[in-house]
């Protein structure tokens, strides 16, 4: 029984190793173009120079629309819900395991302060961006944004999600 139990441990050892190893890999060599990408696109998203922010996003962030037709549509949301940008926060990109040396692709943590129609408190997103390589240039390729508490500690270590206020 004992036997059984001490592989079991291992396992459980070895599959909790794997794990962290695909999401605490290390940080990008000295470059920063990845985030340069995700700043770009960020800060025109906040200025809403939709036009340019179009050039820092890949095909699959835009599904495929033109430039025109896309900046039509983040015009409209962002005037429609009344959103508004206040805070960027980007952080070292980090490697992927397929990507150690971020030759192809990166992500890219950053913190995001907005409020828009539906949430005038204001709201703190913890986002994770896929940046990628094409043609020469990063491009942001996907955003994903946390919500449990343990998945901002791995990407974002001393940060906690705020509680929102309670308004009766």
């Amino acid at each position: 029984m004992k036997l059984k139990t001490k592989i079991v441990s291992i396992i459980s050892f070895i599959v909790t190793l794997l794990i962290n190893i695909h999401v605490h890999a290390d940080e990008c060599p000295s470059s920063d173009l990845p985030q340069n990408a995700l700043t770009n696109y960020l800060e025109a998203m906040q200025e809403r120079r939709f036009t340019d922010a179009f050039k820092f996003v890949s095909n699959s962030m835009t599904d495929g629309r033109s430039n025109k037709d896309w900046a039509e549509l983040q015009e409209m949301f962002y005037t429609g819900g009344g959103v508004i940008i206040f805070g960027i926060d980007i952080r070292q990109a980090i490697a992927i395991v397929s990507d150690i040396d971020c030759t192809s692709t990166a992500i890219v943590p950053n913190i995001l302060k907005s409020r828009d129609n539906f949430n005038n408190q204001g709201i703190t997103e913890f986002e994770l961006y896929t940046v990628v390589r094409k043609d020469d240039r990063w491009l942001v390729d996907s955003q994903e944004t946390l919500f449990d508490q343990p998945d901002v500690d791995k990407w974002f270590p001393g940060e906690t999600i705020p509680e929102f206020l309670d308004k009766k």
